[in-house]
């Protein structure tokens, strides 16, 4: 391959890495992991070194890298034709990542099954991967899922040495898809999801790889989410029935997401109010697309002033649809 070829596959992956961090932007829960590029610290199992000698941090804790930290969307998607549901994770990697293997764990027993028509689908930090052996193939890793006692464990690996950009930038590790046994109607309201283990090996201590995971929600932090008001979809991907979610975090300082389900597309509404009933913000007045929306209120009016502590409205109106919620504000 001469070298213009080579230059064109190198403009082709930066043009698609550029596309992907648009899209992360636009798509990616708003709550963002808190992962600084600080060191990560883990207790050394090496016993020797690459060169065959003893290794004298053997059993100690030392800096393995940067910070790598795994979390999860502010929401779980269903499919009613399947009774599918699925979870999706997030990464933040601030050194580029060689693989994973993460532990799953839940709450809601017999309830979920992934060995009886679960899923596991690769997000964009699994794609398009950099190879530092080669300057002209672009590398995925490979993704594999297998339900144990108790967890499902989820390992993406490469035989190559692809690894991820390593940008410091949050998006979609991968999606978890869990089956409903008994439809999703019958899910217990509140499902709790955390990881077990987590093993990020970075490649910053290369030839070395070792574990950089930092802050994950462990099993001792498990993370609630409602089905109640949990996003219904065809397998078309359009919401079966209109929907105006709690919104989350509640109550919220200074931030909150508020999400909705639209059926059909048309002229869309959402405005806080005070107990009063007075117009505190719009915050969507637009003509949307059928689907699944999300929009943050950081707490401000009109004038961009911040508002005092307490509760709030929000409404939703879109066609002949209308729904209202209350939120807490506290400062």
């Amino acid at each position: 391959m001469n070298s213009l070829d080579s230059s064109s596959i190198k403009i082709v992956k930066n043009m698609k890495r550029y596309i992907l961090s648009i899209i992360t932007l636009l798509t990616a829960n708003i709550y963002a992991l808190d992962c600084p590029a600080d060191s990560a610290y883990h207790t050394d199992l090496r016993t020797l070194l690459p060169n065959g000698s003893p290794n004298p941090t053997f059993n100690q804790v030392i800096a393995t890298g940067l910070c790598g930290c795994v979390g999860f969307t502010s929401e779980l998607s269903g499919i009613e034709e399947d009774s599918t549901l699925t979870l999706t994770l997030l990464l933040n990697d601030n050194e580029p990542i060689r693989g994973a293997q993460i532990d799953i764990y839940h709450d809601a027993g017999s309830a979920l099954s992934y060995d009886q028509g679960g899923n596991v689908v690769k997000g964009e930090k699994l794609e398009d991967l950099d190879d530092p052996t080669t300057s002209t193939v672009i590398e995925s890793m490979t993704l594999l899922a297998n339900e144990m006692d108790g967890f499902v464990r989820v390992m993406a690996y490469s035989t190559s040495r692809a690894n991820t950009v390593g940008d410091g930038m949050e998006g979609f590790l991968f999606h978890l898809t869990f089956k409903a046994v008994n439809g999703l109607a019958s899910l217990p309201a509140t499902i709790s999801f955390g990881l077990g283990s987590l093993d990020l090996p970075g490649t910053s201590m290369d030839p070395e790889i070792l574990n950089v995971a930092c802050s994950f929600p462990d099993t001792s932090n498990m993370v609630a989410f409602s089905t109640t008001n949990l996003g219904v979809m065809a397998e078309n991907g359009i919401p079966l029935k209109y929907n105006l979610s709690q919104n989350y975090p509640n109550p919220f300082n200074p931030s909150t997401k508020i999400s909705f389900d639209l059926i059909e597309g048309g002229k869309s509404t959402l405005i806080v109010y005070n107990l009063l009933g007075k117009k505190i913000n719009t915050l969507m007045n637009a003509s949307l697309n059928a689907g699944h929306h999300s929009i943050e209120w950081n707490g401000l009016d009109y004038n961009g002033q911040s508002v005092a502590s307490g509760v709030y409205f929000y409404e939703l109106r879109s066609g002949d649809f209308i729904a209202k919620k209350k939120m807490l504000l506290l400062r």
